[in-house]
């Protein structure tokens, strides 16, 4: 949308702090404490863009591949430390939108209050990409095994995530973890067709055949929860936290069809819309 294409000069600036909940293997920060440009930002140019506009913000850290319920725990104790007493919105990008409804409907937190949820690309009926990899290559039997090889070798957060985000899972959790009809839900869905290099090529493809038009690995229809907001065009999994692949961005400038997509455009325009509903 051409909306997420340019930077404004001054936007609207919400009431209450933003927390930003990451996915799957998501960070807030990596590299060196104290050497800032040999570190690796997970919201890149997110933050800066919006404490520039005023709004406060929380780059959350939870466990990598832990299951939603501890990955949402980690994140409440968070929120607890930096706003307690506080009215906070969430912000989460793919699995980070899971860990932000399982905080609000299970955990219910007294010492702070969440006023809206806003999900970004989130499966919220599960992936089918997850089916093909847990399932149809694995076998459902053979999961448990998995995850405690996973918790074995050490994998950040040991792993449970890949099983949580199956279809069936989803189906089961969305049963269990009914919105909260005094927080408001936000999402945004994004899709693109990959060429035949893209790293997403092959689960865009799965999940394409199944779900239909994806960003390569959420489809739009999974990504719908609340109030639907948008869909993205031409934007992947990962154009969507800034991680701009610059050959596919220079590619398509070449040929005439450039990429509009800002990512600190559109969280900033996302920062204003929660402005406007007085959050």
């Amino acid at each position: 949308m051409d909306v997420f294409s340019l930077i404004k000069e001054r936007y609207r600036c919400p009431k209450h702090p933003i927390v930003f909940c990451h996915g799957l293997f998501g960070f807030d920060v990596i590299g060196p404490a104290g050497i800032k440009p040999l570190q690796f930002a997970y919201w890149i140019g997110i933050r800066e863009a919006l404490e520039a506009m005023g709004v406060e913000v929380l780059i959350g850290r939870v466990p990598a591949s832990a299951s939603i319920e501890e990955r949402a725990k980690v994140l409440c104790e968070l929120i607890e430390q930096n706003f307690s007493g506080r009215e906070v919105n969430l912000i989460g990008h793919s699995m980070g939108g899971l860990d932000g409804r399982f905080l609000i409907s299970r955990l219910q937190p007294t010492t702070f209050k969440v006023r809206s949820l806003t999900t970004i690309s989130t499966p919220h009926r599960g992936s089918s990409f997850a089916d093909y990899l847990l399932e149809d290559l694995l076998g459902s039997q053979r999961v448990p095994a998995l995850v405690n090889l996973l918790s074995t070798v050490g994998v950040p957060g040991g792993g449970k995530a890949f099983d949580d985000l199956t279809t069936t899972k989803m189906a089961r959790f969305n049963d269990e973890t009914p919105d909260d009809p005094k927080v408001k839900y936000f999402s945004y869905g994004a899709e693109f067709e990959p060429g035949w290099s893209n790293v997403f090529r092959v689960p865009w493809g799965i999940v394409h055949e199944r779900e239909g038009a994806n960003d390569g690995l959420v489809s739009i229809e999974s990504a719908k929860w609340g109030q639907y907001q948008a869909t993205l065009n031409n934007v992947n999994h990962l154009d969507l936290v800034g991680w701009v692949g610059k050959v596919r961005y220079g590619w398509a400038e070449w040929l005439g069809k450039p990429i509009k997509f800002k990512p600190v455009s559109f969280f900033c325009a996302v920062a204003e819309m929660l402005a406007d509903e007085d959050l």
